[in-house]
């Protein structure tokens, strides 16, 4: 029989313990055939929740908790995480069911004492309101789960209710969005082939977004007929706008997302270059690209922070899409939250992929530097340096999408035109 508190129970230590991405650990445990669409779908939730929550259940476990959080034992205290999700955050969810399913799981993979701990301290939860800081920045931190660090800095960076509205609006779910493979399909043809498969799908800014939607058995994604992609990485492509016939080199390709939509955009005519230092990185572009019918691209495993005179002044058209803190994408994988530091240093890393980068363009060519971050010293700060070194390059555009603000990704992009 399933236990879907246990399979997420699981996926919730690799993600901890083992360093494992959540979207991957979710998706190898929900193969398992025998698992109901229901059941998919809390499991799911219940990950997601708790990783994302872990601030905040760690600050209510500590409250009840005689044992500091260090002592209590990995399994014992991912089923305390979960109970506490469970009663303080999921509606549909009894609290009896919760409690009791707990405690079934810390007999089983706890010793003798573990089930009557676990017992006591949700039974108390349930009694309990939250008592949230009342200090306003370690207030912030908990209720919205944000490193104290991080929400520092942003208030610093941008202020205190820019700050808050950001942290918000990472808890709202989001709906899929979609990029139609234009190759084959138009946005209005997929929205109506989507619907007629029961889901619930609107075009928008040339994208499909839908509800609830699960890709994982769905025929039109397996015949190539869209990209699962946020509207802010999808404007990356647009602002690059590569045309037909053109050579075009992406720097830090993989997954093949971006790569994908700019050889759609060329109606696969020309030759896209794409870079990845990943061998296994190389093999889901290459089949990202035979799923869409897509054959202009030429994959290579290459360090865009290492210059290669081959490609030198190659290219009409560069997507620099470079490493970064990835902090504008919690929303959709928030364990990135604690696997930063504030001593993380990508600037150094961007500075030099934008500079080869520049080094690979024609004169009169165009490149496009973009990262999944708002940090300003991975973007502003990158590009207007690169501007101020090189006068041979000007500015055509530049923007922060904010998911608040644009009910989008975090996203920053900036197009650069060599002028001689």
């Amino acid at each position: 029989m399933i236990n879907s508190r246990e399979i997420a129970m699981k996926v919730l230590y690799e993600i901890e313990y083992e360093g494992a991405y959540s979207n991957m650990a979710l998706k190898k445990a929900l193969r398992n055939g025998e698992i109901s669409h229901r059941d998919k779908a809390f499991i799911t939730h219940l990950v997601y929740g708790v990783t994302d929550k872990k601030i905040t259940l760690d600050y209510i476990i500590s409250k009840f908790s005689k044992i500091k959080l260090k002592k209590i034992s990995k399994y014992i205290l991912m089923i305390l995480r979960m109970g506490v999700y469970q009663i303080k955050f999921m509606d549909k969810v009894p609290e009896s069911a919760a409690v009791n399913e707990c405690v079934k799981l810390a007999r089983r993979y706890g010793h003798g004492a573990s089930a009557g701990f676990v017992n006591g301290m949700l039974r108390n939860v349930v009694r309990s309101d939250i008592e949230y800081p009342k200090d306003k920045i370690e207030y912030m931190s908990v209720k919205y789960s944000v490193p104290l660090w991080l929400c520092k800095k942003w208030i610093n960076d941008f202020g205190f209710e820019f700050t808050n509205e950001l942290l918000k609006s990472f808890e709202q779910s989001t709906r899929v969005c979609v990029r139609p493979n234009t190759l084959k399909i138009t946005e209005q043809e997929l929205s109506d082939k989507l619907n007629d498969e029961g889901n619930k799908a609107e075009v928008k800014n040339n994208l499909v977004y839908i509800e609830g939607f699960d890709i994982g058995n769905d025929e039109l994604y397996k015949k190539g007929y869209y990209t699962v992609q946020d509207e802010a990485a999808y404007t990356a492509g647009k602002v690059l706008a590569p045309k037909s016939g053109e050579t075009v080199i992406d720097m830090c390709a993989a997954p093949g997302g971006k790569t994908t939509h700019l050889a759609e955009i060329m109606c696969n005519k020309g030759e896209i270059f794409a870079f990845d230092i990943h061998e296994h990185k190389i093999a889901i572009i290459q089949k990202n690209a035979e799923r869409l019918g897509i054959s202009i691209i030429k994959t290579e495993i290459s360090d865009g922070s290492v210059f290669n005179k081959k490609y030198a002044e190659k290219a009409d058209k560069i997507l620099c899409d470079v490493p970064c803190s990835g902090l504008g994408i919690i929303r959709r994988k928030p364990e990135i939250k604690w696997n930063r530091n504030e001593d993380d240093d990508f600037h150094s890393l961007q500075e030099q992929i934008l500079l080869n980068a520049s080094k690979y363009l024609k004169k009169g060519g165009e490149l496009v530097y973009s990262t999944c971050t708002i940090n300003k010293e991975e973007n502003e700060e990158v590009t207007s340096g690169f501007l101020k070194e090189n006068s041979n390059f000007e500015k055509l555009y530049e923007k922060t999408f904010y998911p608040h603000i644009d009910n989008t990704d975090g996203f920053y992009i900036c197009k650069i035109k060599r002028i001689r």
